[in-house]
């Protein structure tokens, strides 16, 4: 059975030739997507770099859908396959007992099964990543018994993507926990004769900005990986092409000129400092297209009307720039009057 990155590997290279594009889901971004297809590719473990609501999250997530159904062994927190058994319980069970292979309990795990998500937080502890000893089993066995360990999140990544959230929010002592099992997809525990499996690919998302309370990463964790660069839209079809595919539809019809408006406003949040502290992302374009239509209804209407706009502008940007209430108003006046329209 082939490891999970040359799984990975195998899968690209067949979309390659079919001449599909496997991140289809992913609008625009097309130097970001080749380069990270490409390491993927190489092998190498990743680390999305770019401003909040660009789509690092769903970049990941399109890659866990990419992999294939597979039978692990049923009860293994490792994820063990019967024909690759890694880990010790696995090991001491099955490998050594001369256990026909067919007798092995398993399941059958998706792609998304295969995802394990790690939120990053200065909170986080090396118990949370790679594992800690479970009192009940340590009583039974004993405290250095592989049998009473419990795996933490790393570990659980065996043979899948482990997905590490804001990276750089976590205290740069912790970081060093990563550097064992991204070079030999393993690790060895402090007090343990054996080691455990954690072969998986690593896709980690950061601003990488101290105005976001990113620490710097450590130089020998960015040796190991790609840092790839993702930004916003580059236009309006690109941020309009998100709001369809994306955003929710009640059943409300919003006319092309007014997304075009909800996008030229977002947009525009972007390239002007003077509109709050931060630019807009994708997510408050969907949100203010999914707001016009709620607005709508409760005025018991499906069609969008201005002020439908107006005040799902008003609801939304406050929050997604850090605008006050009272520039949100006079901004969702000026969108309104650049395309010749006015409240009603």
């Amino acid at each position: 059975m082939m490891g999970i990155k040359e799984e990975f590997r195998q899968t690209l290279i067949e979309y390659v030739k079919k001449g599909e594009d496997p991140l289809s889901r992913i609008i625009g971004q097309v130097d970001s997507k080749k380069q990270f297809l490409a390491s993927v590719v190489a092998g190498h473990d990743v680390i999305l770099k770019g401003p909040r609501g660009c789509g690092k999250t769903t970049m990941a997530k399109e890659m866990a859908k990419l992999l294939r159904p597979v039978e692990v062994i049923d009860g293994c927190e490792f994820n063990c396959q019967p024909d690759r058994i890694s880990c010790p319980v696995c090991t001491s069970k099955y490998s050594k007992g001369g256990r026909e292979q067919g007798s092995i309990p398993t399941k059958r795990i998706g792609g998304l099964e295969r995802f394990v998500r790690i939120q990053g937080s200065p909170d986080l502890t090396v118990q949370d990543l790679l594992g800690d000893i479970d009192p009940v089993a340590a009583f039974k066995y004993s405290p250095t018994d592989y049998r009473a360990f419990t795996p933490g999140k790393l570990l659980k990544g065996n043979n899948g993507i482990v997905f590490c959230d804001e990276i750089a929010k976590m205290p740069q002592r912790l970081q060093g926990a990563f550097l064992q099992v991204l070079d030999e997809g393993k690790a060895t525990i402090s007090g343990y004769d054996v080691d455990y499996p954690a072969e998986f690919l690593m896709i980690a998302t950061s601003n990488l900005s101290p105005e976001s309370g990113d620490v710097p990463l450590i130089d020998v964790l960015l040796d190991r990986v790609d840092v790839i660069e993702m930004t916003y839209p580059g236009n309006l079809n690109e941020e309009a092409t998100i709001i369809a595919n994306e955003a929710r539809k009640l059943g409300v019809e919003v006319e092309e000129k007014m997304v075009e408006a909800i996008c030229r406003a977002v947009q525009r949040t972007r390239s002007d400092d003077a509109l709050g502290s931060k630019p807009a992302s994708v997510r408050a374009s969907i949100k203010i297209y999914e707001k016009t239509q709620a607005y709508s209804l409760m005025r018991a209407s499906r069609v969008a009307g201005t002020r439908d706009l107006y005040d799902a502008l008003c609801s939304v940007l406050p929050a997604a720039t850090g605008m006050s209430d009272a520039d949100a108003r006079k901004f969702g006046l000026e969108v309104l009057h650049e395309f010749g329209w006015y409240l009603r």
